[in-house]
């Protein structure tokens, strides 16, 4: 489940509080930072007005089980020692605490057991001090100092591969912000001109910040016994499909996660299109075209040992459908040669690299280059797109609005 770009209802953010420090953070926040679940070590992060205070009052070094931490914050340091109610009793962790940083307000972290029991016990002790326990997205945006950098790190932690973190990393470091902030002055200067040159470079890498973290979709349709699973196996690597002779093997949608060219991608095997066909195998059918109908690309394919079925002319309208002949191990029986198609066989490999580069191709033709901006959200990829299709139009009002809506998107 996407993170929500919103602050927890608690998490007030304004300098008009009372007792609001620097960052308009009034209460003093709580959230277990690693996932839910066993595990040997927990981390949760501590941060506002009395955070230090808080767990100053129930930490006992090690060293001494009367000594406190010192009265004032001192990031210079990390503790080993107890963590427990007040009088200590017989109940307490053995826990490291470190403290991140003092200013504009205290962000501390507590190092403890992994143990579901233990985390909820620690932060129950934590909300009884008045602290207010929330999720680690709510504490990231509610004690953030930069935003794009909060909204990046919500988005991050979310992706599958290498390429898209990476691209991830480069907004975290502002390259979307800094963009956007110099498409907006060149609006505040009335050079609409440049402000739609600026938007088009953005704006071209939308498709791309859709699926950062949601995988594309690539459906594998055609007639029955072609090879789609088979190639949809060959592709994942493993038999993620049955493969059999028989026609109307595959009834439901089997899908598969892949990483094609560092994109992430899910596979979407389908079953054969044909006419006649019972109520279950119907249903497949319909279940085909559907994703069909919601892919970001099809692969039609067919078999070079048999005669070919081509799509039907809703299909072949379709940008998004390619044609692929399979199982060109053997002796095809029709001239493949008069078609511009990619050819592959699924049972010896050949033609998959090129398959795969295709497919990369066709997902993203413009991928970004290191540094690029990105509109890193689905959100941002829209309000991307329609402020240039307003800059286009030449309309300065609603095209400020929309890259206000865009500023206002990561807060």
């Amino acid at each position: 489940m996407k993170p929500s770009s919103s602050p927890g209802a608690g998490a007030t953010r304004l300098a008009s509080s009372p007792g609001a420090d620097a960052t308009g953070l009034a209460t003093t926040l709580a959230a277990s930072l690693t996932p839910p679940g066993r595990a040997a070590i927990a981390t949760l992060g501590i941060r506002g007005p009395r955070a230090w205070k808080i767990v100053r009052e129930h930490f006992r070094l090690s060293a001494a089980s009367t000594k406190k931490l010192p009265e004032n914050p001192d990031a210079s340091h990390i503790w080993l020692g107890r963590i427990g109610e007040k009088d200590f009793g017989t109940i307490a962790d053995q826990v490291v605490v470190t403290l991140q940083q003092t200013e504009p307000v205290p962000w501390m972290e507590i190092h403890c057991h992994g143990g579901t029991e233990t985390v909820c016990w620690l932060l129950e002790i934590l909300e009884r001090q008045g602290c207010r326990v929330c999720t680690w997205q709510e504490l990231e945006q509610a004690t953030t100092t930069d935003p794009w950098q909060t909204a990046a790190t919500l988005e991050l932690v979310q992706a599958s591969t290498i390429r898209t973190a990476a691209i991830l990393l480069d907004q975290y470091h502002g390259a979307f912000g800094r963009a956007l902030t110099e498409i907006q002055t060149a609006l505040a200067n009335h050079d609409l001109v440049q402000t739609s040159r600026m938007l088009e470079w953005v704006a071209r890498y939308a498709d791309v910040g859709r699926h950062l973290t949601t995988p594309w979709k690539v459906a594998v349709i055609g007639p029955p016994n072609v090879g789609k699973s088979s190639l949809v196996n060959a592709l994942a690597g493993f038999q993620r499909s049955v493969v059999a002779p028989t026609p109307g093997t595959t009834r439901d949608l089997v899908t598969t996660l892949i990483a094609v060219d560092g994109w992430p991608v899910e596979l979407i095997d389908t079953a054969g299109l044909r006419e006649e066909t019972g109520p279950l195998e119907g249903l497949g059918i319909t279940l085909a075209r559907d994703a069909a109908a919601s892919a970001d690309l099809c692969l039609w394919l067919l078999d070079a040992s048999a005669p070919p079925t081509w799509p039907e002319d809703n299909f072949r309208e379709q940008q998004k459908l390619k044609l692929v002949v399979n199982k060109t191990d053997l002796s095809p029986i029709w001239e493949i040669d008069q078609f511009p198609v990619l050819r592959v066989s699924a049972l010896t490999g050949a033609g998959l690299a090129e398959l795969v580069e295709a497919i990369a191709r066709w997902l993203a033709p413009h991928p970004p280059p290191p540094g690029a901006a990105v509109p890193f959200t689905p959100d941002l990829a829209s309000l991307a797109e329609e402020a240039l299709n307003h800059a286009r139009a030449g309309r300065p009002d609603r095209t400020k609005q929309m890259l206000a809506a865009l500023a206002n998107d990561a807060r």
